[in-house]
């Protein structure tokens, strides 16, 4: 089957009158791919660049080519079009054509062309989508920003299906410009731009996300310089946005702006996301920070520095949106500011809602005004940050000022660390110490228990080289009085040089430049998958001058956001069905109307959430792969280093895990030994921000002491750093304290609506609310397994009925407990995985049986490790705070409701049913 190209065009499109037809199918015949006959001397061109050799055989088969290319899962590429299908095949590439980027796969629709079903690949395609064959997406690229939604939708389908039959799916993204296709992009550039083009093609997962870290707005300045010197922006100009590499002077350009303001007579408030990066910027600002607002004679007259977590009535800087309208305000870093404004667990998430409430009103205020103006400035600026301002602004229409420098730093060669440890980089770098010289290592982690973290590297480099000068700069240090780091922050520049090696925390993320010349020789950094690629990006950036550098990254990263999905729709879709889960079961509970609840607070604000959580989820899944592609981005050369040879890492090893143990004993140790603190005491030291390690100590047992209510010994405070609290927590209410649990929730919940003024952050809420879980873990029967002495096989009719309960309910298990489930999984393998969430375990027995048909045979053992001492004392507490509440009002008994956990599971209907109550609510509305 062919086309027919009608010269001139005589067809109109029937939706599109202005567009002619070019191309003309066959009538009421559904379209296919095209497979162009290829000559041998084009096929061994395409078998030499795959590295797939052509034998015998495959030359006589009569599929020719094509039989090849499916046989071999030879990598194909996919075009719009013949002509650049045969551009690609005439390069050296197997590459098949579709008429239109929506022509790969098909929709089902009705009569009405409603969809009636989900799309499915065309068969010419499925043919050739099979397991472990790298396919390329090819479009053409266009302006238009209505046919590049278009074509980005029928990448992402497309992409999807092609993903799901297994194939590993890549974009190639042709650059803006008069070549509109491959075929000319060819001829205009030459087949070696289009090969790096190929080499340097974009995982599907990337790709998507990659619209959301782009800034696409059109700049009113455009710039190609290595620092960006005077800049004038017109005076009505009222939403200002900076876009420009790292070190090309953005925080010095902005303190120009800031004079002017100054000298008009206009306040200035720097919304940071670090207290270091506030007080470093108000410095050279010229402006207090607001801890000096009251003992500076300037108090507040040239406007203040605060993070974004004191934007709320009752922090130190008593803050009130309407303070502010004919003002400046500067957000720099403000990506990173509007996602710990958004996700962070630090104090910001106490009072989220009341600090999102006043953002949106200072943004209406100062936009709103006559002369107020709102810079954001960042070198990962994207069009995520400037439509979140936007949609803040509501009625107050402005178009944004961009200015965009697209100057490109030679930064120097990037050399990357192998293994599933940073033992290749820490040898390089003590071959580097022994040579001389000056280092910077950067490091993700600071916490004594962490192994490559700053203080456990510390220790080892101390030990190693007795003589080097060493300074460690993490949240610790910077904050300790007695420390060299404390309040090292905003003169780096000068105290740097009298160190020989600079170990870091993501305190030196952003907002400092250090711009000394000559002595570093060289930065490195260990990253274990903790911070956001472009944390790590802006870390390795801080050191100005063009030295080496040299990374370990870990393959994948160590957390997700939310769900874990890579998509925005999945990210929300799961808030949304928590939340109103959550509801439903406290409403039931209490026989309560919760419908004043404001569920749609701020939609603007969980849609930039989602947007950013979706973006994160795929670079942690691909962790080392996006830091590797932003560097190149940066203008690194990145290098693949040599291993160290196997003597050398192993004494690396071994010299880590000694000098790590010995100090997060020592730390352990102290903690429990500390002195014993009133709660007056305990609340003086978490008010206080500069503390020694004496009074960390001390503020870590008295926290301790109050969470598990037993002796603090240097086994807890090691369980509780490997996370133990939530486990605990959550056996505890899914066993004896399950009476608890609902009044539990609901006083969380109670609590977050008066401070959010009956508004919810959605993922906050949903954090705090235990009920889902555990009716979840009680829906699969987990405590069945923990009946001691009982013998488990994989084979075990419960333990396959319990595989089987398990994979049905795989997504709200994911959703609500972010445990993985998955067919391939033994039952055992999942009873594992589940049981793990309340830090318990199935010993192994052995295999046991006939020699045909030996099984791997587990069972229960109780763990001896106070848990039955904590719950008791809990449960002490719990009765005692349920006996006060009941006497509070007047003895009207609040009866709580109580699941029946003692059936072996709960009815197969979808009514989870009160043993006490017999209240009911439809599951669906949980498990759904």
């Amino acid at each position: 089957m062919g086309l027919f190209q009608t010269r001139p065009p005589q067809t109109r499109y029937r939706q599109k009158i202005h567009k002619f037809i070019k191309y003309e199918h066959p009538f009421r015949e559904e379209t296919r791919a095209f497979f162009l006959l290829v000559p041998n001397r084009i096929w061994v061109k395409v078998s030499n660049r795959s590295g797939i050799p052509i034998t015998e055989e495959d030359l006589q088969h009569p599929g020719g080519f094509w039989h090849w290319v499916w046989r071999h899962n030879v990598p194909v590429t996919i075009v719009e079009g013949v002509k650049k299908a045969g551009a690609l095949l005439t390069a050296g590439y197997a590459a098949i054509a579709i008429p239109g980027v929506n022509a790969g796969y098909r929709t089902p629709t009705d009569e009405y062309g409603t969809s009636i079903g989900k799309p499915s690949l065309i068969p010419d395609l499925k043919h050739f989508a099979t397991q472990g064959r790298i396919v390329n997406i090819c479009f053409d690229q266009d302006n238009k920003p209505e046919t590049v939604q278009r074509v980005r939708t029928a990448i992402s389908r497309m992409g999807r299906l092609l993903v799901n039959e297994g194939c590993s799916l890549r974009v190639i993204d042709l650059p803006l410009g008069a070549s509109k296709g491959v075929d000319d992009f060819i001829v205009a550039h030459g087949q070696s731009a289009f090969d790096a083009l190929y080499n340097t093609a974009v995982a599907l997962e990337l790709w998507e996300i990659k619209l959301f870290t782009l800034l696409t707005y059109p700049p009113a300045i455009a710039l190609n310089q290595r620092f960006l010197d005077h800049l004038l922006v017109p005076e009505g100009e009222k939403l200002i946005i900076l876009k420009a590499p790292k070190g090309t002077g953005k925080t010095q350009w902005l303190s120009t702006e800031v004079a002017k303001a100054h000298d008009l007579g206009r306040r200035v408030l720097i919304i940071t996301h670090r207290i270091q990066l506030g007080e470093a910027l108000c410095d050279r600002f010229g402006v207090n920070y607001v801890t000096e607002v009251r003992t500076n004679e300037t108090g507040t007259l040239l406007g203040y520095g605060v993070c974004v977590d004191s934007l709320h009535q009752e922090s130190q800087a008593r803050f009130n949106p309407n303070d502010w309208s004919n003002d400046v305000i500067i957000i720099d870093e403000c990506d990173q500011v509007f996602w710990h404004l958004l996700n962070s667990g630090t104090e910001v998430a106490k009072r989220r809602v009341s600090v999102l409430k006043n953002l949106k009103q200072l943004v209406q205020n100062v936009l709103g005004s006559e002369h107020g103006k709102i810079y954001l400035s960042s070198a990962d600026v994207s069009d995520t940050d400037v439509k979140y301002v936007l949609s803040l602004a509501g009625e107050y229409r402005v178009n944004p000022f961009v200015i965009v420098n697209n100057y490109r730093h030679v930064a120097g060669n990037c050399y990357n660390y192998s293994g599933s440890n940073p033992k290749n980089l820490i040898a390089a770098l003590d071959k580097a110490i022994a040579k001389g010289g000056h280092h910077l290592l950067c490091c993700s982690a600071q916490k004594a228990k962490s192994k490559w973290g700053t203080q456990a590297l510390e220790e080892r480099f101390r030990r190693k080289f007795p003589h080097l000068r060493i300074l460690r700069i993490d949240s610790e240090s910077v904050a300790d009085p007695s420390h060299a780091a404390m309040g090292c922050i905003s003169h780096l520049n000068e105290i740097l040089t009298e160190y020989d090696l600079v170990i870091a925390s993501p305190s030196l993320e952003t907002g400092v430049s250090i711009d000394i010349e000559g002595h570093f020789d060289a930065v490195w950094g260990i990253f274990q998958g903790v911070q956001p690629v472009n944390s790590v990006r802006q870390m390795l950036a801080r050191v100005r001058e063009t030295v080496d550098r040299h990374i370990w990254v870990r393959e994948w990263g160590m957390g997700v956001v939310g769900n874990g999905s890579t998509t925005i729709g999945g990210l929300l879709r799961s808030q949304h069905v928590a939340t109103q889960a959550n509801i439903a079961l406290l409403s039931a509970a209490d026989n309560a109307d919760l419908s004043y609840i404001d569920q749609n607070f701020q939609p603007e604000s969980l849609q930039t959430w989602g947007k950013r959580g979706s973006v994160i989820n795929v670079e942690m899944r691909r962790y080392r792969e996006s830091v590797l592609a932003g560097l190149v981005e940066d203008g690194y050369t990145v290098i693949d280093a040599d291993d160290a040879d196997d003597n050398e890492s192993k004494a690396v090893i071994d010299s880590v895990i000694a000098a790590s143990e010995q100090l997060y004993t020592a730390e352990c140790e102290a903690i429990a030994d500390a002195p014993t603190i009133s709660d007056a005491e305990l609340k003086k030291l978490q008010d206080t921000r500069a503390k020694t390690k004496t009074e960390r100590h001390q503020q870590r047992k008295a926290e301790l002491s109050r969470r598990y209510e037993i002796d603090v010994t240097p086994d807890l405070v090691e369980k509780d750093d490997d996370g133990w609290y939530p486990q605990l927590r959550m056996h505890y209410y899914l066993t004896l304290g399950r009476e608890f649990l609902t009044n539990r929730d609901a006083k969380r919940a109670k609590a977050q609506l008066e401070l959010g003024e009956n508004s919810i952050w959605k993922p906050d809420f949903n954090k705090g609310q235990m009920l889902p879980s555990v009716l979840l873990l009680e829906e699969l029967n987990l405590l069945q397994l923990l009946t001691p002495d009982v013998k488990l096989r994989g084979t075990d009719e419960k333990m396959v009925e319990f595989k089987t309960l398990a994979l049905k309910h795989r997504y709200v298990i994911k959703n609500y407990l972010n445990v993985s489930i998955s067919e391939k999984l033994t039952p055992i393998a999942i009873a594992q995985k589940l049981l793990a969430k309340i830090d318990l375990k199935l010993n192994y027995v052995g295999r046991l049986g006939k020699r045909e048909n030996r099984e791997c045979v587990y069972r229960f053992v109780a763990p001896d490790d106070q848990r039955d001492s904590i719950f008791g004392q809990w449960f002490n507490r719990d009765e005692l705070f349920s006996r006060e509440s009941v006497s509070v009002t007047n003895n009207i008994v609040l009866t709580t409701p109580v699941i029946d956990t003692t059936s072996q599971l709960i009815p197969k209907n979808t009514d989870l049913v009160s043993a006490t109550n017999n209240w009911t609510l439809d599951k669906k509305e949980v498990f759904a």
